[in-house]
């Protein structure tokens, strides 16, 4: 079985594409389902995020076939030829998507370098995978992995503290348009991960009034609480943008919910004061002609790319790097021995039964022996048995992890004709 990874992020996929592949929450269990019945794909997990689209599938099929299907069905969903899909996706096998995994979760691969929210996004994506029943040894053993080692790079190092989050960077900039956070008016649209992180920065900053609008008013109300806010029904937020200074939104909506006549209202009423909009959205969550108003500023994930771009490179990647390079290395060894673990299995299991069945006899053709006889006859056939095969045992574990290990481990079933699951 191989891991195939078709990734389009935003290293190589514009704004516009990327918006239109992103998977809403309520759409990910669906999408999941329908890869899981092509034929090619044993295992596959979406990972959805702000600026990143991925799907990992376990599959016995080509990579050539397993990318295409993954590809079509992208396509599909984002109303784009599978051409112009895989024109900007980067497909990766084996070795090579185990270690692209291994350092998105470490943050290496983040708009936002070091930013620890993906690991919360990659365990959601595997409890969604594991909620539609899409995921087995294969993709569980691999997402393990790739948190352990992220848990390691984040606690050896200072990845973490020297990078920064996509919600600390839109908000550094709201700080320096704004002339400070503290004692300002701001709103928070949306109470995901994101949504949460950004309130809880504003109160940190000591802004004013904090207020908290969703969809799901319970979930709002809680937020709101945890960080000395009020909450705010979805209602009257184009009134409250007449009294704000700060708009953050990441409500994960699959179309833009702050319009532009919202803001322009608002906007009438107060005149020339400023407002500054962060969209961390993907797709958009605020009208970019809300942008062309006077006195807004709409910063989103594209300008926030280009702000961060313009930052120096955290110092600890190097280390990051090498923590994530001997974690795959481990983790590719154990795949190779686990591969071999269902042929080490059958050979034991067909030797023990062969010696049951010549030691059945014997008892049958002795039958004066006592039970304590019969009991060491065994115990010694056994034994000897185990040492026959221990040396056969630490060769196969060997030689599976060599580059011929598939070949050492078919040997040893023509050897010993064993029927295995993975024959």
């Amino acid at each position: 079985m191989t891991i195939v990874c078709l990734s389009l992020s935003h290293r190589f996929t514009p704004a516009d594409v990327l918006e239109k592949l992103t998977v809403p929450a309520s759409q990910r269990g669906s999408v999941l389902a329908r890869l899981y019945a092509e034929p090619p794909v044993d295992e596959v997990i979406l990972l959805s995020t702000c600026n990143r689209v991925e799907v990992y599938a376990a599959a016995n099929g080509p990579a050539e076939q397993v990318a295409q299907v993954v590809a079509e069905l992208l396509a599909e969903h984002g109303r784009l030829q599978v051409g112009e899909v895989m024109g900007f996706a980067r497909v990766r096998v084996g070795e090579a998507a185990a270690e692209h995994l291994f350092s998105v979760a470490c943050g290496l691969d983040s708009m936002a370098v070091g930013e620890e929210q993906i690991v919360a996004q990659l365990k959601a994506a595997a409890g969604v995978a594991a909620a539609a029943g899409t995921t087995g040894h294969a993709i569980t053993s691999m997402i393990d992995a790739a948190l352990r080692a992220s848990k390691r790079a984040r606690t050896q190092t200072t990845i973490s503290t020297e990078g920064i989050s996509l919600v600390r960077a839109g908000l550094d900039v709201a700080d320096t348009e704004l002339g400070g956070l503290a004692g300002r008016d701001a709103v928070v649209l949306g109470t995901g991960t994101t949504g949460k992180l950004a309130a809880r920065l504003l109160n940190e900053a000591g802004v004013g009034q904090l207020s908290v609008a969703s969809r799901r008013q319970s979930r709002a109300a809680e937020m709101a609480a945890s960080v000395h806010g009020r909450h705010l029904p979805a209602g009257d937020l184009p009134a409250k943008l007449a009294e704000a200074d700060i708009l953050v939104t990441a409500t994960g909506s699959v179309v833009p919910v702050v319009l532009a006549e919202h803001v322009f209202a608002a906007r009438a009423r107060i005149g020339a004061r400023p407002l500054f909009v962060l969209d961390l959205g993907m797709p958009p969550d605020v009208d970019s002609a809300v942008g062309n108003l006077p006195g807004v500023m709409l910063v989103d994930l594209t300008a926030l790319g280009r702000h961060l771009a313009e930052r120096e490179t955290p110092d600890q990647v190097p280390q990051v790097r090498a923590i994530v390079a001997e974690a795959v290395a481990a983790y590719t060894v154990e795949q190779e021995q686990a591969a071999a673990a269902p042929v080490i299995a059958a050979m034991h299991a067909q030797v023990r039964q062969l010696a049951d069945i010549e030691l059945g006899r014997l008892h049958d053709r002795l039958p004066e022996l006592t039970e304590r006889q019969r009991a060491e006859t065994d115990a010694a056939v056994h034994r000897i048995l185990r040492k026959i095969l221990h040396r056969p045992t630490v060769r196969a574990k060997e030689f599976s992890t060599s580059l011929d290990g598939p070949v050492y481990l078919d040997a040893l079933r023509q050897l010993f004709d064993l029927t295995t699951s993975s024959t």
